[in-house]
């Protein structure tokens, strides 16, 4: 009997070798596969609401030829879910981690600051425009992010397999193969629509978030969830990175949740 088929849809600013950790756990009884990371092709340029980017989303689980179990982290959540609505033939199920979805009236208060510079002052985007992306060949990149935030709870393993897949070597140089200016656009084209989507989710779907995520207050993801039909579960003192944080308990509450579908 075949395994089913998990696609992995990385985080914005993450590629999917990131995940290499969390995704062994799931060796034993599932498939994996992973689009490595998404806007920097041409044909898919970013846009409002992140249209484009679902479209690459979409093409690429065509060409698996069967449907897949979208567990989508952060960014990759949201695409997912964008996907499975519009293309549900496309989907076993779906399991969105901590993704950042807006609706009620600050997605509307979005919708207008998105159209200005204030967007990059309220989103990630300000930081990611101007996040160092080279460093001198002999630098141990492991340190120097562990040292950062937004890395300091991470499974060493899993800064491993960043650094590892995030990083290459240019001209004697350490760089960043994810783009900080795609990154930063990406923040800035959040998606603010997703009230269109009400009752269009046919297939199994669950969301996880973070015990302590940091993304924005838990409200959200409630007023989301309700809108769509979809239960929320919790990481026990989990951040908005909880996947890289604790890919075993992550794991493990993702083959819980999608061992029937």
């Amino acid at each position: 009997m075949t395994k089913p088929l998990i696609n992995l849809v990385h985080a914005n600013g993450f590629p999917a070798g990131s995940y290499k950790t969390f995704l062994q756990e799931f060796d034993n009884d599932f498939r994996t596969i992973a689009h490595n990371q998404f806007g920097h092709n041409v044909l898919y340029p970013i846009h409002n609401n992140w249209q484009h980017l679902v479209t690459e989303l979409v093409e690429f689980i065509k060409k698996q030829d069967e449907k897949v179990i979208c567990v989508g982290h952060s960014f990759g959540g949201v695409i997912s879910f964008i996907a499975a609505c519009q293309h549900p033939e496309l989907f076993r199920g779906l399991v969105m981690l901590d993704p950042p979805v807006v609706t009620g009236a600050f997605s509307h208060l979005l919708s207008f600051i998105k159209r200005t510079p204030y967007i990059d002052k309220l989103s990630p985007a300000g930081k990611a425009k101007t996040r160092q992306n080279q460093w001198p060949e002999n630098t141990n990149l492991v340190d120097y992010f562990s040292q950062k935030t937004l890395f300091k709870n991470f499974d060493s393993r899993c800064l491993q397999d960043y650094v590892s897949s995030s990083v290459v070597l240019r001209n004697k140089r350490l760089e960043l193969s994810f783009s900080p200016a795609v990154e930063a656009d990406i923040f800035r084209h959040l998606p603010t629509n997703l009230v269109k989507y009400k009752n269009k989710l046919t297939v199994p779907a669950k969301l996880i978030y973070g015990e302590k995520t940091q993304i924005f207050p838990i409200k959200h993801f409630v007023r989301f969830a309700k809108l769509n039909n979809i239960e929320l579960m919790t990481l026990p003192n989990g951040g908005h990175m909880f996947p890289l944080e604790q890919p075993e308990n992550t794991a493990n509450m993702v083959k819980q949740i999608i061992k029937d579908w």
